[in-house]
């Protein structure tokens, strides 16, 4: 299923409306049929392919279902495109959130309307130099540049433009100085009535908690609980981040799986403690039911965001297999989890944070039920209290860090693959900072929402707080560090899913068999060192274009514009952020013009792109150029603009450019298809 909802969505143009349903009915027909032909004899040939037959055929079912859950999911997020524009337009509406960034605050709005715009987008996203009074809930009233969500930056990059068109947001830019605080009447339905009003308590909430606890706890404990990120600073972000504690920021798995073990833990020691009750009534139940409630609380307060939905759903899965009082914890619970999320959002199975939770997950899952098939050691004297501590120290510590190899060993190709980065310290720094968010930052948490009625939450607020500015120090340590991030090259498709279903296969097998994932993983890793890697890169704006020449990686970056485009193309050619630091443009280079005679490739900044023809193979253009003679390939503002950027790779005595957006694709989140819509 996750295949099909994969393939549907990577698709280069919608496929017929008719495929999937049709694809997902012939399975289960086909399945059905198999199922009837099967015999009831033990080793039977007929029974062998019945069976064999049935699997095939249920598995193209699910393939086909994914298709129809990405089918019916983007037709029910369909919304206008957004013409681009380059004339200032006043946009007002509803302040949804404040989405933090490196480059400042971004103020999310329920649109009411847009200047020129009769089809307005639901959301538009514009950046602001100071949010000041905006804080959700409020209306505002902003004057700038917008334009539709912008595409991968380069082959195999993140796609936000596809991420966004599903969140329905239909536009971003950037606001000509502050955006001003207005009155507007009440949203036009109840349900976005609600969501304006739960998105102004999260932001009261925040705004408590950093009140109570001012500084880097206290704005990372405002992160945890309510989701919102803009009191964190980017030196604790960044730090966090490089030392592979960036998933404490977010609302995700590890969040649910903490609160709701320790709300079911404490529920069913209370009650064990009283004996009516636990001798009269299934406490696990009560207490699988008091976590159930506890999670979909805190899902509500932190703000609903779709990882932790997903991540909701899956606590759901495990709590209710408690519930029908079947394992908590087995690979049929996690298919189940997997079923019901692509089922609703099948547009996360191209997310990093999907793959990295489910993966983490399932090399858990198959860890458990190893150990748990593994022969027990016969029963010892019971030792005294002193070595009893210690023994169950000593496996507590050895738990945390074989779960935290396990998962860490699972997620790794996901980030290497997504983000081309590898936390060196991530392992360590996982494992001293496990047990604070365990028995420190948990209880401190509940123990405050539990006292928060009675005005008394101040207390356990710092020390979560201090917990959590423990946990900022420990990622300034570790991620302070020069070497603490590896920056990778990304990998080949072929060898990331190569590498994904060896993964898949050494959890889902038992004995033997498991190890044949192994030759598979080290045939990926093979095509990953041996791929061929670019001799050159450029983003859609030309903001910052690398080239590979005989002395090593050269760069042209005009000063005084955003990096994000560096670091983000460094990273994909595997340059680190101090090596980007160090690199240093061609020496025929000016404000206007940037030429390398090895590879022959010019970058023309304004005109002049027909006169660089003459003396370069490859000439890129920021301004709309004409055509020109045939030895040389020209891409201009134009071909920027449709297409996107690009890597140029080198095939002995010729080369050949690959783009983010081909010609070919044309989807309802593609620039392509906004243009050409646009112009119907």
């Amino acid at each position: 299923m996750i295949a099909g909802a994969a393939l549907w969505l990577l698709a280069p143009t919608d496929p017929a409306w008719w495929f999937s349903p049709a694809f997902t009915l012939a399975g289960i027909a086909g399945a059905t049929w198999m199922a009837l032909l099967s015999s009831d004899r033990p080793g039977d040939l007929k029974m062998i392919v019945s069976r064999v037959g049935a699997a095939a055929f249920a598995m193209t079912a699910a393939l086909g279902l994914g298709g129809v859950a990405a089918q019916l999911r983007t037709a029910s997020v369909a919304q206008a495109p957004f013409v681009a524009s380059d004339e200032p337009r006043r946009v007002e509406g509803w302040v949804v959130a404040n989405d933090a960034s490196d480059n400042g605050p971004r103020l999310r709005l329920l649109v009411r309307s847009i200047e020129g715009i009769d089809d307005v987008p639901r959301y538009v996203r514009m950046s602001v130099a100071d949010a000041g009074v905006l804080t959700p809930g409020r209306g505002a009233r902003c004057r700038g540049i917008l334009g539709p969500p912008s595409g991968p930056m380069a082959p195999g990059a993140y796609d936000f433009a596809r991420r966004a068109y599903f969140e329905r947001l239909g536009a971003t830019g950037f606001a000509f100085g502050r955006c001003r605080p207005i009155e507007l009447p009440a949203a036009p339905s109840w349900l976005d009535q609600q969501r304006l009003r739960l998105g102004a308590m999260r932001s009261d909430l925040a705004a408590a908690i950093y009140e109570a606890s001012p500084g880097r706890g206290g704005a990372i404990a405002a992160a945890l609980v309510t989701g919102d990120r803009s009191t964190v600073d980017k030196a604790t972000n960044d730090a966090l981040r490089d030392s592979g504690l960036g998933h404490l920021l977010s609302v995700s798995g590890i969040h649910m799986g903490v609160v709701g073990g320790l709300v079911y833990a404490m529920l069913l020691w209370s009650l064990s403690l009283v004996s009516p009750i636990a001798l009269r009534f299934p406490v696990k139940k009560i207490a699988a039911t008091g976590a159930l409630l506890v999670l979909a609380a805190y899902l509500i307060v932190s703000g609903s965001s779709v990882p932790a939905l997903r991540s909701f759903i899956m606590a759901c899965v495990a709590f209710g297999a408690i519930l029908l009082d079947r394992p908590a914890i087995s690979m049929r619970g996690l298919a189940l989890a997997a079923f019901i999320v692509v089922l609703i959002f099948p547009e996360s199975v191209l997310e990093p944070g999907f793959q990295m939770s489910f993966a983490a997950t399932m090399a858990l899952v198959a860890l458990f039920e190893m150990m748990k098939r593994a022969p027990h050691e016969p029963a010892l004297p019971t030792p005294g209290p002193i070595i009893g501590l210690l023994q169950a120290t000593s496996r507590g510590i050895g738990g945390v860090l074989l779960i935290s190899f396990v998962a860490g060993l699972a997620t790794d190709p996901f980030a290497i693959y997504h983000f081309q980065r590898f936390s060196l310290y991530s392992l360590p720094a996982n494992l001293i900072t496990a047990p604070i968010m365990s028995f420190l930052v948990a209880p401190a948490a509940a123990a405050a929402a539990i006292l928060a009625p009675f005005g008394w939450a101040d207390p356990p607020l710092e020390i979560m707080a201090s917990a959590l500015d423990l946990v900022a120090a420990i990622g300034a340590t570790f991620g302070g560090r020069p070497e603490a991030v590896r920056a990778l090259p990304r990998p080949p498709d072929l060898a990331f899913m190569l590498c994904v279903f060896a993964l898949t296969w050494a959890c889902l097998w038992r004995g033997g068999l498991r190890w044949v994932g192994a030759p598979i993983f080290a045939v990926a890793i093979a095509l990953y060192v041996t791929a061929a890697q670019p001799i050159a890169a450029f983003d859609s704006d030309l903001r910052a274009v690398f080239v590979h020449g005989e002395t090593g990686w050269t760069m042209d970056a005009p000063a005084g514009r955003s990096t994000y485009a560096r670091d983000r193309l460094g990273a994909m050619l595997g340059l680190s952020p101090p090596v980007l630091e160090r690199i240093a443009p061609p020496e025929t280079c000016n404000e206007t013009r940037c030429t390398w005679p090895t590879p022959s490739l010019a970058v023309v900044r304004g005109e002049g792109a027909e006169a660089a023809c003459a003396a370069s193979v490859v000439v890129l253009s920021t301004s709309p150029a004409a055509p020109v003679q045939p030895r040389c390939t020209l891409i201009d503002a134009n071909s920027l603009a449709r297409n996107g950027g690009g890597l140029i790779y080198s095939d002995g005595e010729s080369f050949r450019i690959e783009r983010a957006q081909p010609d070919g694709i044309r989807r309802a989140w593609t620039p392509q298809a906004t243009v050409h819509d646009s112009q119907e």
